[in-house]
């Protein structure tokens, strides 16, 4: 819309905001000033805390929190050796090696000092444990467990990726350039195993769909080794087919531009074949057949013990048939093993490849075929022996919760005991359990209440163990396999800042259908019950997480605690609900959200607000909502949906078409939009615009891959045409995860937002 179309309070405060944004452009350090200074009034009128308060600057600060501690642990596969991160006396990052078996500890390498700028989070096990891989900006390194020497082993800058160790441990494998190659550790010769590598293709690597969608976006190999060397099976994704999807980098004169390649809803996705080679005979890639319906790959695959069949689970595009799938090396046919369906859809990214017992006959097979995430028992052939575990409980397979990503289940090499961390205490924590594989007997191994997570070392004598609960930061401790502790490894230093002292309390309340939903209410230091307080409602909403949880910092992923304290030292209590949908509770409360991204969630939030109105401290004029990418779609659906609930919203990053958003998450809930049209109808906002309620503050990353900046833009212009006010703050070269400068500027804005907005009475 045109400015000079616009009213004229409309027009100042459009003015306003520009100005404000060019503070916040040119001089970022000047932006909290910028915004107290000018900006219109909102539902109240701001009143100043006393005291000097904390700053988002600070606390997005490393470790501002939690404090350094130890990180990135990974046990030898030989032993109870641990190598983790954890800073040295003179507070640099170093990789270090303990010892469980003698307590021993040591630094095995700092890499302050050292060529190429070593990543020493990257590092790598061989085999034989005698040795370990590492990445630097030019070159992968090696080095010696023992001696401590390091040594080049392969050149090939930034662009590699995807490394491991051939079993042998002689050879190393890597991707570069979306090609697989091989390098001999002994004289540094490099085979290339495939040639057709390009920006559209990729071998033994993950382009960007499946990296967000079905992996543990990192680094992750889309291949994997035999047992016995021979043969490496692969993956290749073909993106020809995939849309193109531009992002501007302004800083170049003129600006760049660069692509990724991006499926949306009902568009052609990556077509995936699987391969497997013999490096050593030279032969040709033999392709492996996959099933007629495969749209899918999933990047996780086994081998038999004996190498003689390569495990690996297909997918189809309506995501309501998983199969796990074996090939045959000898005789190059391949077979269903395992076939899961579901008339709602598969979550197959909590899936994990199968894991074999010692004797080679049986495996164990993750599974929600009941409901919730268990574990079962199978034969080779696949016959399902045994349900080993069940209840109104889940096994956790998330990549944020687990310290190993992609294996959630650890067996000790006597296969005796499975270990696994499991909801079965409460949705909010994470406990470790192990289970008698033969016996049945199930054994909880951790003890604090909160978050657990765990690594099973390679003699499976030992687990590390990281705790941490709301007010605990993370600790981390060597058990017994039994769960008695052997040391404390090191524990996180806290909070660097003095932070005032709210209260966090977690409580359940009933849905409008009488379905139990957790909620967590915070409360400002100094809370006086007979004052009334304004609310900011802080949401994810959507499939695939949860926002509650027991843990040090809540879910990290969208700052809880940055939040909780920047908001309740403006004098305002934080509420935040798990509605359907959301991970943690099982299949059955996901499914209401089937078709229809939004409805529910929205329902489900406003049972909680109506029982925040029931409270005698809450001000129910003053409720606003906050939430970043499904969460900013919740905050928009909700201004447009729920009129006069919420008094205004910040939307940081959110998508306002289902339809530009990618294929596996979107169509996982919503099937295509030639299928479901009146689904994506229902749920789209942009045709909606006029009818928001309040002004709301958009956020987004100028350089987001994710949630695609068309979707804010695009809703921008339906509100200028339908003359509705807003604020809109763009993150130049942010992604869709804000970080340094961007999440400062985010979090700042939205405070001085909410303050203008919701102030005291």
């Amino acid at each position: 819309m045109d400015m000079c179309d616009c009213p004229l309070k409309e027009y100042g405060m459009r003015l306003r905001w520009l100005a404000r944004l060019s503070l916040m452009v040119l001089l970022a350090s000047l932006l909290i000033a910028a915004l107290v200074l000018v900006g219109p009034a909102g539902c109240g009128e701001e009143t100043p805390v006393p005291g000097e308060a904390i700053t988002a600057q600070q606390l997005v600060e490393p470790n501002a929190l939690a404090g350094p501690g130890p990180d990135d642990f990974n046990w030898s596969p030989q032993g109870a050796e641990l190598a983790y991160t954890d800073n040295t006396q003179d507070q640099q990052e170093a990789l270090w090696l303990y010892d469980a078996a003698s307590g021993e500890r040591r630094v095995l390498l700092d890499p302050g000092g050292q060529p190429d700028n070593i990543d020493v989070s990257s590092a790598q096990w061989s085999p034989q444990g005698d040795a370990m891989l590492l990445a630097g900006d030019d070159f992968l390194w090696l080095l010696q467990v023992e001696s401590g020497e390091l040594r080049q082993v392969v050149e090939g800058g930034p662009s590699k990726t995807a490394m491991m160790f051939a079993p042998a441990g002689t050879h190393v494998s890597y991707v570069r350039d979306n090609d697989l190659y091989i390098a001999r550790l002994s004289d540094g010769r490099v085979q290339r195993i495939t040639t057709d590598g390009s920006d559209a293709v990729f071998n033994g690597c993950l382009d960007w769909v499946y990296n967000e969608e079905l992996a543990t976006r990192a680094a992750q190999p889309g291949y994997a080794w035999s047992p016995d060397g021979k043969w490496l099976m692969y993956m290749r994704l073909d993106d020809s087919s995939v849309n193109n999807d531009p992002i501007t980098d302004y800083r170049t004169v003129p600006p760049t531009v660069s692509y990724t390649r991006y499926p949306t809803a009902g568009s052609p996705n990556p077509a995936v074949s699987m391969f497997a080679i013999a490096p050593e005979a030279g032969a040709r890639a033999r392709p492996i057949p996959l099933p007629p319906d495969t749209e899918y790959v999933l990047p996780f695959y086994a081998w038999t013990p004996d190498s003689g069949e390569a495990l690996f689970i297909t997918v189809n595009r309506d995501h309501s048939v998983l199969r796990l799938n074996a090939w045959s090396a000898s005789s190059g046919q391949s077979r269903i093993v395992i076939e899961e369906t579901d008339p709602h859809w598969i979550n197959e990214d909590f899936y994990a490849a199968p894991l074999f017992l010692p004797d080679g006959e049986r495996f164990l097979w993750l599974s929600e075929r009941d409901g919730f995430m268990h574990l079962y028992l199978y034969s080779r052939q696949g016959e399902m022996l045994q349900q080993l575990t069940q209840g109104d409980w889940l096994i956790d397979n998330s990549a944020y919760d687990i310290l190993t990503p992609g294996r959630p289940v650890h067996v000790d090499p006597s296969g005796t005991w499975a270990y696994f961390s499991t909801t079965a205490n409460s949705p909010l924590e994470r406990q470790i359990y192990r289970l008698d594989i033969a016996g049945g007997q199930l054994e909880q191994v951790s003890q604090q209440a909160g978050f657990h997570m765990m690594a099973l070392s390679g003699d499976g004598q030992y687990l590390v163990d990281q705790f941490s609960n709301l007010e605990t930061p993370p600790v981390t401790s060597i058990l017994n396999a039994d769960g008695s502790e052997v040391e404390l490894l090191g524990e996180c230093a806290g909070p660097s800042l003095e932070l005032p002292q709210v209260s966090r309390e977690f409580l359940t309340i009933q849905a409008h259908d009488g379905a139990e939903l957790y909620a967590q209410i915070v409360k400002p230091e100094g809370f006086d019950p007979d004052r009334k307080y304004g609310v900011v409602v802080h949401w994810y909403g959507g499939p695939g997480l949860q926002l509650l949880m027991d843990h040090y910092g809540g879910n990290t992923l969208f700052q809880n605690s940055e939040r909780d304290i920047l908001y309740t030292q403006e004098g305002f209590i934080v509420w935040r609900l798990d509605n359907r949908g959301s991970f943690g509770r099982g299949h059955a409360f996901e499914t209401p959200i089937d078709g229809h991204l939004g409805p529910a969630a929205l329902d489900d939030q406003l049972a909680g607000v109506e029982y925040l109105k029931t409270l005698p401290y809450v001000d129910p004029e003053r409720i606003a909502c906050d939430g970043h990418s499904f969460g900013g779609f919740l905050t928009l659906y909700a201004l447009i949906h729920a009129p006069g609930v919420f008094c205004c919203g910040v939307s940081g990053s959110p998508p306002t078409d289902w339809s530009y958003y990618d294929t596996i998450y979107t169509e996982r809930y919503m099937k295509t939009p030639q299928e479901n049209p009146d689904g994506y109808a229902e749920t789209e906002l942009i045709s909606r615009a006029g009818d928001i309620a309040a002004e709301p503050l958009i956020i987004h990353g100028l350089a987001d891959t994710n949630v695609h900046l068309q979707n804010s833009v695009n809703f921008i212009e339906a509100l200028e045409q339908a003359g509705k006010p807003f604020l809109f703050l763009p993150l130049p070269n942010q992604d869709h995860d804000y970080v340094g400068n961007g999440m400062t500027t985010s979090l700042a804005a939205s405070v001085e937002y909410f303050a203008q907005r919701l102030g005291n009475p």
